[in-house]
């Protein structure tokens, strides 16, 4: 245990985070008296120092004093300070000064005490230090307010008598209301003790700098201060000057911000109530009205986040407002331009429109609208209002700038809040959402948000999306499955043959039967290798290589050093994470992932240029190559809007993808370890279908009978076969376009047309017959041939851009 020089002695002090006094008194401990002496040896003091002093009026005033000497003894009954009053007012000249007499809030008072016995009429008029009720003017309970008088006293004692300089900056700040308006005026207390004194009753009771810190450090438990210095022997006498200022709005704007750093202040009525009654006491009106509300996009306008986030004047939660209500009236150049605007009187202007009038019905005329900016972004509004015109004015917006950034800090708080509640939910129930339909997944979480408020019982929303128009395509790695078995047949027979060595070059030296039997078992793994690689072949292989021939290594490289060669040739073959011959297969995986990077790479470069076309939500899949879909149609958007040119655009996109898709893998097989190929393939369905989100599975299915046939068709068209052969509809080199309606071949042959002039294409086109599948019947497609000969007039990685030539496009 770590020992302390004394009792008193600190390196380290812990402060417990709630500040709790500790104090046992019921009253004020120190004996405090009122006294004029120290003013009297004042003005004897000024006719020695101050040579511009009236000697007369002051020889004058001693006079009086002589004739009344009460004054000069302790004064115990106040009455004495009326008896003489003339002689005080002669005493106070230089406190009270008569040029400011009239104006000031002045008052003199027993030390510690807030009863005065001198005081401007000005001060006396507001009643700060008349009727008692302190602990009410100043919001503290009376165990509070008794602590900082005490701790007052103390810091004065600590400097006269222990050379300690310990001083508590807490003013105290009064707060009455108004007789007029009734609202809260706010007065900070100055002061001064130049007038009083204090003296030791006896000895006093040394402490070492140790002792003076270690009751700083615990300024809180006075009980222990009034141990170590009684407060019964200390007097002070005197009295102490008190000087008001008013600062209701510094007051007030303090007490705002500290309001606004709670998230309760906006979305709770009684903080808002709180907010609204600190502005009518900053702007000195009982009747002004507040109204805060989030500003959104545009298009978010009539969203349900939207709508969370209102609690304006006309903008509510439950509103029927409507976004051309507010373009075309005096909100405008708010939500438009940013600008703040003042209404001197509302039923001066012409023709007010609907949400004008409303605010007019409910008696309001005076208006001041400001917009919230925050990180340079408007975010909302503020909206103070009064029912007497003229009121509030081009000056009420000096205050105004004073207070919008606690507002808006305090919106955006609201906003981060419930939109981390919005994504929790989403998190929760749904899953990663693409950006075009995250709007409706907000909206049932908002809607599912209001009910939990509400306490009422309730699960997510369904998310539907009906009449959108699906686009599918699939960039398949060819015999992938076969590539990879071959892959690890290569390694297998490597390994074999590896291993087979280590066996011969111990048998030139150790002639066993046994080594006979491996080299037999060896060579009989390695012919049903290549002729059939079975599921479980490799997990047989492995196990008796590794326990059969591995375990024998060691004895070989001691015994017959002519092995090391054979076996260090199979160690380092097998010297990777696997443990295994890996060589064949890493060509295999190195190559595959090469071509599926490429290929995500570019649909993802291009997929979000596409977004410029029209919104639409994509989603992409990576298997031993790589597909996709995309759903385009009003109802994924918010705003409902959508033309069947920007579907034939998406079309003209797609397969101009897949050119470009399939130029880019010929160019990259250069580069293969192991030359792979790909197919291509895209599935045209040209009426609407419906998808709803499934929650058991985090993703979008399609719903209905109708669509159904669809899901089937993406399933197993990848192996779909020619009708009346067994050619597969995929080739190298090609793409193939399924359709099952006559209609949809002739729109893309116009697109087909246009990619021939590009030079996309070779002029052949096949129309195919597909050989019906399981629950299919009728598939029908188009093939085409890749050019990857010829230099297209359009460079993609130079810069033009596959959204700009399908814009170019005639598709009318």
């Amino acid at each position: 245990m770590r020992k302390t020089r004394d009792n008193f002695h600190e390196t380290v002090v812990s402060i417990p985070n709630r500040d709790e006094i500790i104090l046992s008194a019921e009253r004020f401990p120190f004996k405090a008296t009122l006294s004029l002496s120290p003013l009297v040896t004042y003005w004897e003091n000024k006719i020695k120092t101050d040579p511009n002093c009236n000697v007369s009026r002051v020889n004058e005033l001693a006079g009086l004093l002589r004739q009344n000497p009460a004054l000069l003894e302790p004064i115990e009954d106040v009455s004495i300070i009326d008896k003489y009053i003339d002689t005080v007012d002669i005493l106070m000249e230089d406190i009270f000064p008569s040029a400011l007499w009239e104006n000031d809030l002045r008052a003199t008072a027993l030390p510690f005490h807030f009863d005065s016995f001198y005081a401007t009429p000005r001060l006396e008029e507001l009643d700060l230090l008349g009727g008692g009720n302190y602990t009410q003017k100043l919001n503290l309970d009376l165990k509070t307010l008794l602590f900082r008088q005490t701790l007052s006293a103390y810091t004065l004692i600590l400097e006269k008598f222990y050379n300690a300089n310990f001083f508590v900056d807490e003013p105290f700040i009064f707060s009455i209301k108004d007789k007029f308006t009734k609202l809260d005026r706010h007065y900070k207390l100055i002061t001064d003790l130049k007038f009083m004194k204090v003296k030791a009753k006896g000895p006093i009771k040394k402490l070492s700098t140790q002792e003076i810190n270690f009751l700083i450090n615990r300024y809180n438990d006075l009980d222990l201060w009034m141990q170590k210095i009684p407060p019964e022997n200390f007097e002070f006498s005197g009295f102490a000057i008190y000087d008001f200022t008013d600062v209701t709005n510094e007051a007030t704007i303090s007490s705002l911000r500290y309001d606004l750093l709670d998230q309760d202040s906006v979305t709770t009525p009684d903080g808002f109530e709180s907010l609204q009654q600190k502005l009518r006491v900053l702007f000195g009106l009982p009747g002004l009205r507040l109204g805060l509300s989030s500003l959104p996009a545009l298009h978010d306008f009539d969203t349900n986040f939207t709508r969370k986030t209102w609690n304006g004047l006309v903008l509510q939660k439950n509103s029927r407002i409507k976004l051309e209500d507010l373009t075309e009236s005096i909100y405008a150049p708010v939500l438009i331009k940013g600008n703040t605007i003042i209404v001197d009187d509302l039923e001066q202007l012409d023709e007010p429109n609907r949400l004008e009038q409303e605010l007019i019905k409910t008696g309001l005329r005076n208006l001041i609208i400001a917009p919230l900016q925050y990180e340079g972004k408007k975010i909302g509004m503020l909206e103070l209002a009064s029912p007497i015109p003229g009121e509030l004015n081009a000056l009420s917006t000096i205050k105004l700038k004073e207070i919008l950034p606690l507002f808006a800090l305090a919106l955006n708080r609201m906003l981060d809040e419930l939109r981390s509640s919005i994504q929790n939910i989403i998190k929760e129930k749904y899953t990663a959402i693409h950006p075009i339909v995250e709007w409706r997944f907000t909206q049932a979480a908002i809607n599912l948000l209001d009910k939990m408020e509400r306490n009422v019982p309730a699960e997510i929303e369904p998310i539907v999306f009906r009449d959108i128009y699906p686009l599918y395509g699939v960039s398949d790695v060819r015999s992938s499955a076969s590539e990879r078995i071959k892959a690890i047949q290569g390694d297998l027979l490597e390994q074999l043959v590896l291993a087979k060595e280590v066996i011969l070059a111990a048998k030139d030296k150790l002639p066993l039967s046994i080594l006979d039997e491996l080299i037999y078992k060896i060579d009989k793994y390695s012919q049903n290798i290549v002729h059939e690689l079975g599921s479980g072949d490799e997990a047989v292989v492995l196990e008796f290589l590794r326990s059969e021939i591995e375990p024998l290594f060691n004895h070989f490289a001691q015994k017959y050093p002519s092995t090391q060669k054979a076996i260090e040739a199979y160690r380092k073959a097998t010297n990777n994470p696997n443990g295994v011959v890996y060589n064949k297969r890493r060509a295999y995986e190195e190559s595959l992932y090469l071509i599926n990077d490429t290929i995500s790479s570019f649909l993802d470069r291009e997929e979000e240029k596409a977004q410029q076309i029209f919104p639409h939500y994509f989603e992409k899949y990576k298997t031993d190559g790589l597909e996709y879909n995309i759903y385009i149609g009003a109802s994924l958007l918010n705003s409902g809007h959508f033309e069947e040119l920007y579907l034939k655009n998406m079309r003209l996109w797609q397969l101009m993808l897949t050119c470009e898709i399939a130029r880019r893998i010929h160019k990259l097989r250069a580069n293969l370890k192991l030359p792979l190929e790909i197919t291509q393939l895209i599935l045209v369905h040209s009426s609407p279908i419906c998808i709803r989100f499934r929650l058991d599975e985090k993703k979008f299915d399609v719903e209905g009978a109708d669509n159904i046939r669809y899901e089937i068709i993406k399933k197993r068209i990848d192996k779909a076969t020619l009708r009346g052969t067994e050619e597969r509809l995929t080739q190298p080199g090609k793409v193939a376009i399924v359709y099952t309606q006559p209609r949809e071949a002739q729109e893309y042959r116009r697109y087909i047309d246009f990619l021939q002039a590009e030079g996309y294409i070779e002029d052949e086109v096949e129309d195919l017959d597909i050989e019906e599948l399981q629950g299919v019947q009728g598939l029908k497609a188009l093939r085409i041939s890749i050019n990857f000969q010829e230099q297209l007039r359009h460079d993609i990685d130079a810069g033009d851009e596959l959204l700009r030539i399908a814009q170019a496009a005639a598709l009318n």
